[in-house]
């Protein structure tokens, strides 16, 4: 009798602990759909660069950590694969005087990038899409995390098509994305700025080109539009100076997971 009372114990203990972990995850994905429902009030427009044109802003707050524009990245799979258009490499702006990034006082920072030429890989952080429409068609394509598109699974995302195509905001002449181009001439070392700060969110920012070049790295040198943002965030290089002097503001993104300085 007490040995059979006893696997009836392990039995209910193990039970109860594969409920409290399903329970876990059922609340955690319960509280992604919830913030993916919201819709959060902007100080700011792209009529600058959209004009007319028909667009939607995407104000869903598409994590717990804040909307499109933070630009937060939950895990590897949020970072969709793209290859094809030119894009602007906003990664390392923020500080003068090459590629800095200078708030208007209206919810956008003008910031300097690279052109990285047409052709090489780029990825798109699914949770940082301006354009609600591509956003949601996104979403129901490659799943809520992004697992089914590349380079995770391997479905083309529609964000992809979206910028290849100049359709994700128009009047741009390009699109601000993620790109390691640049990565040997400058190193990636993030660095985590834990007190929340304004930041320029630069992922799929409308752009302009200059027609001036960066006579460092040849790129030519591009004019964006990012939207401003205040919460913890990560820089791409080696800092020890998260909040700049001046007028200028870092571009930024915030990855939850990622720790230390």
């Amino acid at each position: 009798m007490l040995r059979e009372n006893n696997r009836r114990y392990l039995l209910a203990l193990v039970v109860g602990v594969l409920c409290v972990g399903i329970l876990s995850v059922s609340v955690e994905s319960a509280r992604q759909k919830t913030a993916r429902s919201r819709h959060v009030r902007t100080t700011f427009d792209l009529k600058r660069y959209t004009q007319d044109k028909p667009f939607r802003l995407n104000t869903l707050q598409t994590t717990p950590y804040g909307p499109a524009w933070a630009d937060i990245l939950l895990e590897n799979s949020n970072f969709l694969e793209c290859r094809g258009a030119a894009i602007a490499l906003c990664y390392y702006s923020g500080a003068g005087p090459t590629t800095p990034c200078v708030p208007d006082g209206l919810g956008i920072a003008n910031c300097t990038c690279y052109e990285i030429p047409a052709g090489q890989p780029y990825k798109v952080d699914m949770n940082a899409i301006l354009n609600l429409d591509v956003y949601l068609r996104t979403v129901a394509k490659c799943g809520s995390d992004g697992s089914l598109c590349r380079p995770t699974g391997t479905i083309d995302a529609p964000v992809c098509d979206a910028i290849n195509n100049n359709t994700l905001i128009p009047g741009a002449d390009l699109i601000s994305t993620f790109s390691l181009y640049l990565e040997k001439q400058l190193p990636i070392k993030p660095t985590t700025c834990s007190t929340p700060a304004a930041y320029a969110g630069c992922m799929t920012a409308p752009c302009k080109r200059t027609g001036k070049t960066d006579p460092n790295t040849g790129l030519p040198l591009v004019q964006c539009g990012c939207p401003t943002y205040t919460g913890p965030y990560q820089v791409g290089q080696a800092q020890d100076q998260c909040v700049l002097e001046g007028n200028y503001i870092w571009s930024a993104a915030y990855n939850p997971n990622m720790t230390g300085q």
